[in-house]
Formats: C-alpha cells, sequence, structure tokens
C-alpha cells in the first residue's frame, strides 16, 4: 500500500447478502481489511425457540475501513457474501469516522439499551411484531412525529380498521 491510498482511508458501508455478516467480517479479518460489525445483545428465534445471542445492530451491514481506489475495494466486492459497498452515484458513500467512533462507544458501553429505530415510510406493507395484534399484517397510513406513534391499516374480515400503535410493536415486512 503507498502512501496516498493511507491518505485516502476512510469508512464505508458493506452490504452483506442476509445474515452474512459475521461470515463476511471474518473474511475481511483474515484478508487484513479492518473491519467494524456493531453487534448488540438481542433475541433471535432458532428452531422455533428464543435466545439471547448477539445480533448485529445493523442488518446486512458492517463497515470496513479502506481506500476506495485500492486493490482493497476490490478484495471486498470478491468476498463471498458481499453484496456490493455503499454509493451515492457512482463511487463509494464515506461515513465520518466520528460517526463510526460514536458508533464503537455506544456498543462498548450501553450494549443492553440499544435498539434500532427504522424508519417506515407511508404505505409500506408492515407487520405487528408485539401486543395483542402480533402476527397482523397491514399497510402503513401515517406516522405521527408528535406523539411518536404509528397509524396502521389492518385488513380484518376484508374491512379496514385504523389502530395506533407505539413504533417499537411494528415491523417492516
Amino acid at each position: 500500500m503507498n502512501v496516498a491510498d493511507k491518505k485516502n482511508r476512510g469508512w464505508y458501508a458493506v452490504y452483506t447478502k442476509s445474515h452474512f455478516e459475521r461470515k463476511v467480517n471474518v473474511v475481511l479479518s483474515k484478508k487484513k481489511i479492518t473491519t467494524f460489525l456493531p453487534l448488540r445483545r438481542g433475541k433471535t428465534r432458532i428452531a422455533g425457540f428464543y435466545r439471547f445471542t448477539e445480533v448485529p445492530l445493523f442488518r446486512s451491514y458492517l463497515f470496513i475501513n479502506i481506500s476506495p481506489n485500492s486493490e482493497e475495494y476490490f478484495n471486498v466486492l470478491n468476498t463471498t457474501g458481499v453484496s456490493n459497498i455503499v454509493k451515492r452515484g457512482n463511487s463509494p458513500c464515506p461515513i465520518p469516522s466520528e460517526i463510526i467512533e460514536s458508533l464503537q462507544k455506544l456498543v462498548e458501553k450501553m450494549n443492553d439499551e440499544i435498539s434500532v429505530i427504522t424508519q417506515i415510510k407511508r404505505g409500506e406493507r408492515v407487520m405487528i411484531i408485539k401486543g395483542p395484534l402480533k402476527g397482523t399484517i397491514g399497510e402503513m397510513l401515517k406516522v405521527d412525529n408528535r406523539k411518536y406513534k404509528f397509524v396502521v391499516n389492518v385488513d380484518i374480515l376484508g374491512r379496514a380498521v385504523e389502530i395506533s400503535i407505539p413504533p417499537e410493536y411494528v415491523d417492516r415486512i
């Protein structure tokens, strides 16, 4: 690696195939590429049972520190399980190192209290994952930012029902 490559190094997000985050992280580490896979304690369902384990903070993503014009870039793209490096237009989109450092501190210090907020937009299909309507599928009608509640259109018996639900009760399908 030459001096110019060291100067241009930055953090980038890698989009992986579903559930390949850990495998890609191990392979890239063996290739001597600096990676960061933020993990949090979470509940996973394995063979019908829930178990507490470490799960990726951002599903299908991990972070790498490379120079975008180097051989490392192509090594990442040629890694099994990597779908792409997140881009803006035709060039990789850098992530400020301050954000990566903040994520590292959060994961290190506050692991039990971290939860990911998924921004669900109007018109998206969603499933209720908690509460008495768990498993019900509907459409997002409105996101009320003042009350932090969602209004979901749930089809029951061929009729529409509007209900307000806390954001943590809803997940994108």
